[in-house]
């Protein structure tokens, strides 16, 4: 996985697992997405993703994420998100 895959796929993890405690009458908005890369990954490498919720509150979600390498269970990248949870207007 190069850079960019590894960060796109970072955030749309970060948005699933986010939605799972953000009620549904709010958007979630990506304030900061940072991501750290310990490791080399070949090229066709599977990864697995395994993301959780640090915090949530009124107006503030962050959560994180670790990539390892399936075969060896080797950490190559992790990732932290922060969302700013906002009500969905009504007009």
């Amino acid at each position: 996985m190069h850079g960019g895959a590894v960060a796109s796929v970072a955030e749309l993890v970060s948005i699933a697992c986010a939605t799972t405690v953000v009620g549904k009458g709010k958007d979630l908005f990506l304030g900061e997405l940072s991501m750290s890369y310990l490791s080399a990954a070949p090229g066709n490498a599977e990864v697995i993703v395994d993301a959780s919720v640090v915090r949530t509150g009124r107006n503030l979600t962050v959560v994180s994420g670790e990539f390892r390498l399936s075969k060896t269970k080797k950490l190559v990248y992790t990732s932290r998100a922060t969302f700013f949870n906002m009500p969905v207007a009504s007009l």
